[in-house]
């Protein structure tokens, strides 16, 4: 069994499904929700080496996101 994790969490190589986020109705979650952060999407860590702001590759493009709003996307590994 997987346990759910936070985005800022994910390593890279691995394949991961948003669940959703810790306040679904801040204006940043309905914001990330807009851009493709849909519970079930599939998402990655993309092949960058920076860490802070993290690189995700989402619904085929690539967003780049904080640690700390990372934070509040909740996902599981596929």
């Amino acid at each position: 069994m997987t346990k759910n994790i936070n985005l800022s969490e994910i390593c890279s190589g691995k394949s991961y499904c948003v669940l959703g986020f810790d306040l679904e109705s801040s204006d940043y979650a309905q914001k990330l929700h807009k851009m493709g952060f849909v519970a079930g999407t599939t998402i990655e860590l993309a092949p960058i080496k920076i860490s802070d702001p993290m690189v995700f590759q989402i619904r085929g493009s690539r967003v780049a996101l904080r640690k700390n709003e990372a934070t509040q996307v909740q996902v599981k590994e596929l």
